[in-house]
């Protein structure tokens, strides 16, 4: 999760950094008070979410969240402000929230578990990891070793291995040999193919 915070007041930038660094400890988290900096930054980051004042030292927060939704349609645009009378305005937009400053905890976790495009903390990398190689063999192996009602003991005793190395396998840290993979495909009543391919 990355998360950008603008506001032309820079200690509002520090306690939001700092409230988010409790609540999200594992997020990317970056905040600027200068409006110049807003949209660069969210081009070299691509940030999931964005708490965006709308009275940026004489810049209009709504026009920049738009240029930012031009370049990333499913941003979260959190906006934070003093002023009431812009919430009307802000919806245009398809704010995820509206906050009014002061800017409690309860309000941030509410609008963060409460997000129009939900984030996930899985990145497209860890996917890929964990549907290829290694790990996509050891989920299949669990699938068809479980439909066959053998244990992972069970499994092990089979093929003459210790139950370490099922769980090994199953976790995707080691990777049967061939002819390991067509003993097992035999006990469990598969073909190879079915191990290996998607």
């Amino acid at each position: 999760m990355k998360i950008l915070i603008a506001d032309d007041q820079p200690t509002i930038v520090e306690d939001l950094l700092d409230e988010l660094s409790q609540l999200r400890p594992e997020a990317m988290c970056l905040g600027t008070s200068k409006p110049s900096d807003i949209i660069p930054l969210f081009k070299q980051y691509s940030f999931d979410i964005v708490f965006m004042d709308i009275d940026l030292a004489g810049k209009n927060g709504i026009q920049l969240a738009g240029k930012i939704l031009e370049i990333k349609p499913r941003t979260n645009i959190i906006y934070i402000t003093g002023f009431e009378k812009f919430a009307l305005e802000s919806y245009k937009t398809a704010a995820s929230a509206f906050l009014l400053k002061p800017v409690s905890t309860e309000m941030l976790t509410k609008a963060l578990d409460t997000l129009r495009f939900p984030v996930s903390d899985i990145t497209d990398e860890q996917l890929i990891a964990f549907y290829s190689g290694k790990n996509f063999i050891g989920i299949k192996l669990t699938k068809y070793r479980e439909e066959s009602g053998l244990t992972p003991q069970e499994l092990a005793d089979e093929l003459n291995v210790t139950v370490q190395t099922v769980y090994r396998w199953e976790r995707g840290e080691r990777i049967p040999d061939i002819i390991t993979f067509m003993h097992i495909s035999k006990v469990l009543g598969i073909n190879v193919e079915k191990l290996i391919y998607f």
